[in-house]
């Protein structure tokens, strides 16, 4: 059921690698540090910005540990738990539990193409055998399949379901997910640099995307002008923060723009696993022109031009 204090500013973690491709704990640890200093209200593990599809069993858990620890006291932990199966699905989620993690997302399955009930009988099964509060997440053009707003309305229904981070990129299914489901689960709009906006004035009560890592600070800023309604500076952000978003999705394959900008802007990035490549020198060029130009670092406005 929706918890009202489940809102607000929510960081898709990148997981930083050496450059070796080992998991860095310890950059890991900085990069969630640094977001839960900028005021954000969670944090988000082991979802596509993170690279989850390239982690061990035992990196998973590090990841999950880490975050943890490092959050304990201070915000809450959304831990990414999608599979296929559902039994790899409550696996994850049960080392998401052990690790003191707060909440479990979980998309629909991938790959398979599953149809309306075999989506809802994976998420029935998975919700009988979680002690975690789930998190809904709709991604269809990564998952292959829609979590429609039928199907999240009837989910909304279940005591253990809280919440929706809803990535579909259309705002059509985005503000029918609100209006149909805001009264029960806690509504999450990805895309905050797009839709953020739009779908806090109708009702979301946050965001959870992968660029705030990149804002910093002024991504709260962002959310606190939109709930209070100052239109004027919520507007001059996300007008900043969409430049930056752009970005991430032209240059390299995601999140490979991503954890470059957080090296521009001194924050744990690293690399990018296989088949990932990281961004190349005109690559990096061009997203620091684009850095400069939205004021996220220093440097003469006419370079970026």
């Amino acid at each position: 059921m929706r918890d009202a204090s489940f809102r607000g500013v929510v960081p898709a973690l990148t997981t930083p690698f050496r450059t070796d491709l080992s998991l860095d704990a310890d950059g890991f640890a900085v990069l969630a540090g640094n977001v839960i200093d900028d005021g954000v209200n969670a944090l988000l593990v082991n979802g596509c910005t993170g690279e989850s599809w390239s982690l061990t069993a035992d990196e998973r858990a590090v990841v999950f540990r880490t975050a943890a620890e490092v959050a304990k006291g201070r915000v809450r932990v959304i831990a990414g738990c999608s599979a296929i199966t559902a039994a790899e699905t409550i696996g994850k989620i049960r080392q998401a539990e052990a690790a003191g993690c707060d909440f479990a997302m979980v998309s629909p399955p991938w790959y398979v193409m599953p149809g309306p009930d075999e989506i809802m009988d994976h998420y029935r099964a998975v919700l009988e055998a979680t002690n975690l509060p789930v998190v809904l997440y709709n991604i269809p053009r990564r998952t292959g399949v829609q979590l429609t707003p039928d199907m999240v309305d009837r989910l909304a229904d279940h005591p253990k379901v809280v919440a929706i981070k809803e990535s579909s990129k259309d705002w059509g299914i985005l503000s029918s997910v609100i209006r149909r489901v805001s009264d029960r689960i806690s509504v999450f709009a990805g895309y905050a640099s797009f839709f953020g906006l739009a779908a806090i004035t109708e009702g979301a009560v946050g965001y959870m995307d992968s660029g705030t890592p990149v804002f910093g600070a002024r991504s709260p800023e962002f959310y606190r002008a939109a709930v209070a309604g100052d239109l004027a500076t919520a507007r001059r952000i996300q007008i900043e923060m969409a430049g930056m978003l752009d970005s991430f999705f032209k240059l390299g394959t995601f999140p490979a723009s991503v954890k470059a900008s957080l090296d521009m802007i001194g924050r744990p990035g690293g690399a990018t696993r296989p088949p990932i490549k990281p961004l190349d020198g005109q690559q990096r060029e061009t997203l620091r022109r684009a850095m400069v130009a939205a004021n996220f670092i220093p440097g003469e406005r006419a370079a970026a031009e």
